[in-house]
Formats: structure tokens, sequence, C-alpha cells
């Protein structure tokens, strides 16, 4: 390692997936880590029984699995239980060989790590966010361990700056918070390379999850307002079978009632290599989720060189600079979406503009290097903090 370079130890203890076979977030950090000389390693609880304890890769960063609770998919509830075996494994890993910095992503990591002598950096991806967010006990239970892992932690990293507010507001100290984007991998998704086939109408793709915060029934009804475009909807559909799904079959009456039905389509999860063509093919991406943590989908379609309407929420009113790099309407606003759409596609030199600079903002400020950059520069604060609180009790 250079003399600069640190052990970094990434936990996911909440992971439940095999990070070789899923590029996420954390795996794409892992990787620009590891390109900038840090020594990497991921740790992940051990979910099948026929995988390796550890294992290198030939992305740079290494991956460990930790017996912890049976070798077998588990939910949020049942893994809580075997958070303590999580732990002390990696005090017995530690003990050997401790790492710089251990950067904890969610909130059960927190839960599991916080006792730690290492220096903590802790990320709460989709603060405050859960899957059902009618339950308020639920997420209450769940703001009040965010709030605690994020108080125990040196420091706490968020892509959003509302959410960095909201952490500010519940006590964590401002000065312990660092705004770092998600990054977007500019060596896959940029202007330049073959778009998708299409038809000869105005094309506009819907990215995101299909489900109800995603603003799908949002941009049915826009499309109402915006004649002869095609609407594709891109991202994973949570049923096996689509057509049995139940959001899409709320949003495909909802575009049948509207008499839209014909020019509303979903393709379900793009893969990771057709997704930058796809892009490409469209007028306009949309991203109007009512709420976005992220920004990731929006910014991959600015880098494709896509002019971008997206609701100013969460990461994506940093993101997109609005009448700059793309255009921002309030969530859930359908006329004001169709008046965005309309005026991007009855004007080809603005939508041009929009693209151009949206594709240079994301190459210069969400590649992957720059934002391992600014991470491993949050790292060290959180060491120097550990340091001094050390020297303190001294």
């Amino acid at each position: 390692m250079r003399a600069s370079a640190m052990r970094i130890d990434l936990v996911a203890a909440s992971w439940e997936a095999e990070p070789l076979e899923h590029t996420t977030h954390i795996t794409e950090l892992a990787v620009a880590l590891s390109r900038q000389g840090h020594e990497v390693a991921l740790h992940i609880r051990r979910h099948t029984p026929d995988q390796p304890e550890s294992e290198e890769n030939p992305f740079g960063f290494r991956v460990v699995r930790v017996p912890a609770g049976p070798p077998s998919p588990l939910s949020g509830a049942a893994l809580i239980a075997h958070l303590d075996g999580f732990a002390a494994f990696l005090d017995r890993a530690w003990a050997e060989r401790a790492p710089d910095v251990v950067h904890l992503h969610s909130w059960m990591s927190g839960l599991a790590v916080s006792e730690s002598d290492a220096p903590l950096v802790q990320s709460l991806h989709g603060f405050r966010h859960t899957e059902r967010q009618f339950q308020r006990l639920v997420v209450r239970r769940r703001t009040d361990m965010e709030r605690l892992v994020a108080l125990a932690a040196d420091r706490v990293v968020t892509a959003a700056a509302d959410e960095a507010f909201e952490l500010v507001r519940l006590g964590v100290p401002g000065t312990k918070v660092s705004l770092v984007p998600w990054g977007v991998d500019t060596d896959l998704f940029h202007p330049e390379g073959p778009a998708a086939p299409r038809g000869a109408g105005p094309r506009l793709v819907a990215l995101g999850e299909v489900a109800p915060h995603s603003g799908f029934h949002t941009a049915i009804t826009a499309l109402a307002a915006v004649p002869d475009a095609e609407l594709l909807i891109v991202g994973p559909i949570r049923s096996d079978a689509a057509d049995e799904d139940p959001e899409v079959l709320r949003l495909v009456g909802h575009a049948r009632r509207l008499r839209v039905g014909h020019r509303v389509r979903f393709t379900g999860r793009a893969g990771r290599a057709d997704l930058p063509a796809l892009l490409r093919s469209a007028d306009v991406a949309l991203c109007v989720p009512s709420r976005e943590p992220s920004g990731v989908a929006a910014a991959q379609a600015m880098a494709c060189g896509v002019p971008v309407v997206a609701s100013a929420v969460g990461a994506l009113a940093d993101l997109v600079v609005d009448g700059s790099t793309g255009v921002l309407v309030p969530a859930r606003a359908p006329l004001a979406l169709g008046v965005a759409l309309r005026g991007l596609l009855a004007d080809p030199a603005l939508s041009r503009a929009h693209a151009l600079a949206g594709a240079e903002r994301v190459r210069v400020r969400y590649s992957w290097d720059r934002v391992a950059a600014e991470v491993a520069a949050t790292y060290r604060k959180a060491i120097r903090h550990r340091r001094f609180e050390v020297a303190a009790e001294q």
C-alpha cells in the first residue's frame, strides 16, 4: 500500500446479496477505493452455505462472509437477533489486524459495531424511509436506531442535503456530517455509444422501482398531455410475474382510464450493460419519486447525455440544477410535469443544452474517482476525530 493508503473495512450486515453478482453503491465504492490504492474488505453476513468465508476478487477488494445466524436469507427482524454474533466475529478479526477505519452501511451495521475501538463512519441509506411509511411506529423505531448509530459514529455520510439537515435536527452535530453523493460509473454511462431501437415518436423513459413512491402514476397522468409520446417504465418489478404485480396492475388500469395504455410499456429491470443504450434512446428521462435518497438513476441518465425532469426531493434536488442541467418539478404534480415535458420536446435546442450541461456536471462532480476521494477524506476526518477523543481521555 502507498504511505497515504488506508486499511478500510466496509460493513453491510443487512445485505442479503452476493456482492460479486450485484453491482451496487457499496461494491462500486469498494472498487473505486481499491483503485486509489487502499486495502478494502467488504463484510457481509454469510447467507448461503456454499460460499467461502473470505475471498479475493479481480476488482481489488476482499469479501468477508461473516458466520452469523443460519446460512440462508433472513428478514430484517430475524437478522437483528444475530447482530451480536456478527459483532463478535468482527471483534476477533480486528483484534488480530485492526482496520484504520470502518465504514458502516445501514443502521443495523451501526448497531453491530457501535462499541468498536476503530474510527467509525456511518452511512444511512434512505434515512428514515421504511418500506411502509404509514406504519408510524416502525418509522419512529427505525429513526431512533438511526439517531443512536449516528451519534455513536465519528462521522456520518449522507447523499442528500435534506437528510443532512434532518440529522442535525435530530441532534447529530453538523460538524460530523459529510454530504457525499453516490457515484456514477462514467466509463459505462456516457453520451457516446449506441442507442436502443425506438419508434418515430418521442420517447420518455421513467426510472425507478415499480412501487407507489416512484411517481409512475404521476408520469402516466402527465403522458396524457404529451401527444404521441411513448413512456417506458424501467425498473425492477417486485412480483415474479409482472402481469400479476399489484402496482403494475394499478398503473396499467390508470393508463387505460386515461386512454394512454397503448403508449405505456414496462421493461422490468434493465441489465447494467443494456441500460446506457436504453437511456440514450430517450428524448427525456423522468425521475419523479416522492422521495429519493441517492439520485443515481437520474445521474446515470444525465451522464448519457439525456435531459432529465426530476422531482425536487432528496438527492435529486442536489443533482439537478433547475433550468441548467435539467428541470425540477414538485413531486406528485402531473400538470407541472406535463408542462416541463412539452417544453423540452418542443425546444430541441433547450433539450440539447440541458443534456450537455447535465453530462458535464455528472462527469465532473459524480464520477467514482471524485466520490471515492471525498469518502476517503471523510475517513481521515474520522480517524483524526477518534485520535482526538482518545488523547482527551488520557
